[in-house]
């Protein structure tokens, strides 16, 4: 994929290798947690704890998520050559590092179900450039999770960890791929979060990861 421009917090329109139809359902976006420090005793006010980064909204195709204003936002077509109501992907990620990434697809119409939805996400990760292989995890149904946004609504989600080795020798890949359909936007959803590590990957680190992004995410 090529960038043709670089606008810190704002849309950026790019040109990118379309990706095969079972490659359609890649997601992902996200804000990180912000760390609150506590012991003993000693209680911290609302005043101490560290400001969390300042946000920008992406909000267009019958879904918004939140995202740092430091990240870039990358639109594009999937089954049509631009993003629009019946389809597209969007990608987040911090201007210099390139991780952590997060992406949402969308598709109006789709008849191959989660688990099709959930093959689609890593079919795209098999393809992405740098990846040699994908080991798949533990698979997870659920319809809540305990977090605002798309469980309280009581929205049916599967998700997969996935860890994944690189051309770069001692790099990890790893995250979690998910899918579900919004009957609010009438929209199939898939949603990717993409970390790297150099040093053990832990599973309960991408799903944080992941329930954070799902705070920040709302289909409407």
């Amino acid at each position: 994929m090529r960038i043709v421009d670089k606008l810190l917090g704002k849309e950026v329109q790019i040109t990118m290798k379309k990706m095969s139809i079972m490659a359609i359902l890649i997601l992902v976006s996200i804000a990180p947690l912000a760390m609150i420090g506590c012991g003993g005793e000693t209680q911290t006010s609302a005043s101490d704890e560290p400001a969390g980064p300042e946000m920008n909204t992406f909000s267009k195709y019958g879904f918004s998520f939140e995202y740092p204003q430091d990240y870039l936002v990358w639109q594009d077509g999937l089954l049509e050559d631009d993003a629009n109501a019946n389809s597209g992907m969007v990608q987040v990620v911090p201007e210099e590092r390139g991780f952590p990434l997060y992406a949402v697809s969308w598709v109006k119409t789709w008849q191959w179900g989660l688990e099709g939805g959930l093959e689609a996400g890593f079919a795209g990760i098999e393809n992405w450039e740098g990846i040699e292989s994908v080991e798949k995890g533990e698979l997870v149904e659920t319809t809540k999770l305990g977090h605002q946004m798309l469980y309280e609504m009581g929205h049916h989600m599967l998700y997969q960890y996935y860890t994944a080795t690189t051309k770069t020798q001692g790099e990890t890949i790893y995250g979690i791929v998910a899918a579900f359909y919004c009957d609010n936007a009438q929209k199939a959803f898939g949603l990717v979060t993409m970390q790297k590590s150099t040093a053990e990957v832990s599973s309960q680190e991408a799903l944080d990861n992941f329930r954070d992004f799902l705070d920040y995410f709302a289909c409407h």
